[in-house]
């Protein structure tokens, strides 16, 4: 077998072969490195947009708040007239006012009642003793003349459950002639004072923390200031709910009481009833004829004395 001759063209082939060889697998190799980076790149940058995405929607669901508030921890709120930022803070919506339901809703109710009675200063002393014995209490109570001419006014609250326990109690007093009754539902506007009531408190709070933590003279008086002014609009809002919790919780019945009309009472007849009528009658005439009398009596003076000169005249005359 012969070997053959390595001559110089025949070595240059194949070191040409060899090293395309081996530039062909560094290329393969380089292309799969690539290719890895490419994928773990776009990995990485997929998980990051997808984490960012997540982040902003889990934001703006929450209300997007929280950013703000932090931004503005060390701030000192305005504060506006009445209390508009903790309207603001607390407003109900038209929904939310509607959604209460019956045992929850706060109502206001209000009468004014008629009673015709026998003895209105008795009757009214028995009504102010009812309201205080279930709970209530007499506002003003007000009392005239006495007998047949006696009345009598009472104002008193009583719980909301009884209203109409005490209307048919005023029929065992008298008879009731009117009635008038009147329910203004306030529970939208008891809701709306409880939440500005609490964002009040909430504002306080923070104003308190900022007076704790404040560096300078000048922040610490603005922070005082701003504490001042919100307790003053708390303290005005918690009158008027407890105003509205008081109106709610008795109602305020307003009773006229009227004396009752008695029979015409009857003259006595008989010869003594005649001679009174009769006596009557005598005196009724004696003082027309007098009253007459004394229209009269001027002019018959006046009468007289033209008479006496027309006499006096005649006389010196002859005309006789």
């Amino acid at each position: 077998m012969n070997t053959p001759t390595l001559n110089d063209d025949r070595v240059a082939a194949m070191r040409s072969s060899v090293m395309h060889a081996v530039d062909r697998d560094i290329a393969k190799r380089g292309h799969r490195a690539r290719t890895t980076i490419g994928l773990a790149a776009a990995s990485v940058l997929v998980v990051g947009l997808g984490s960012i995405g997540i982040n902003a929607i889990s934001n703006s669901t929450s209300g997007g708040g929280s950013g703000d508030s932090a931004g503005s921890s060390t701030s000192i709120e305005q504060p506006s007239a009445a209390g508009d930022t903790a309207g603001r803070d607390g407003a109900l919506t038209e929904q939310d006012k509607k959604a209460a339901p019956d045992a929850d809703r706060e109502v206001i109710t209000t009468a004014e009642i008629n009673v015709t009675v026998t003895n209105p200063r008795e009757v009214a002393q028995k009504i102010s003793a009812y309201a205080e014995s279930i709970g209530g209490r007499v506002d003003t109570r007000t009392e005239h003349g006495d007998g047949d001419d006696a009345s009598a006014f009472v104002t008193v609250r009583v719980p909301s459950t009884k209203v109409t326990a005490t209307i048919d109690r005023l029929d065992t007093y008298g008879k009731v002639t009117n009635v008038s009754q009147q329910n203004d539902d306030v529970t939208a506007q008891a809701k709306d004072l409880d939440a500005r009531i609490d964002a009040l408190r909430l504002s306080i709070d923070r104003l308190e923390k900022i007076m704790a933590s404040s560096d300078t003279s000048a922040e610490l008086i603005k922070a005082e200031n701003a504490l001042t002014q919100r307790q003053e609009q708390l303290e005005s809002l918690e009158a008027q709910r407890k105003q509205i919790a008081d109106q709610v919780s008795l109602s305020t019945l307003s009773i006229d009481l009227s004396q009752k009309a008695k029979a015409d009472s009857v003259e006595p007849g008989g010869f003594k009833g005649g001679l009174t009528d009769g006596w009557n009658a005598l005196v009724s005439a004696v003082n027309n004829v007098v009253e007459i009398a004394g229209v009269l009596l001027p002019w018959a003076a006046i009468l007289l004395a033209l008479y006496g000169v027309y006499r006096l005249v005649a006389r010196r005359r002859g005309w006789n």
